[in-house]
């Protein structure tokens, strides 16, 4: 499987992540890490860099912040 096909699997297919140890499924890798995956796994799944998972992160903290009224 080619990166392109990998990457299209990752933002069309509701289940697929890219760990092969998790069988590319996000179901069993929620059951491997029921208490949240290492910050350089969830980079490896979305076939993203950690700063690119950072980033993510701190967006989607803002737009609940905003959903929420919540001022820091």
């Amino acid at each position: 499987m080619t990166v392109d096909e990998i990457r299209h699997l990752i933002d069309t297919e509701p289940d697929f992540v890219n760990l092969k140890r998790c069988n590319n499924s996000l179901e069993q890798a929620l059951e491997t890490y029921p208490d949240g995956a290492p910050d350089k796994v969830i980079a490896q799944a979305l076939m993203l860099t950690p700063e690119e998972v950072d980033e993510l992160y701190e967006s989607v903290i803002v737009k609940l912040r905003v959903l929420m009224k919540v001022e820091v």
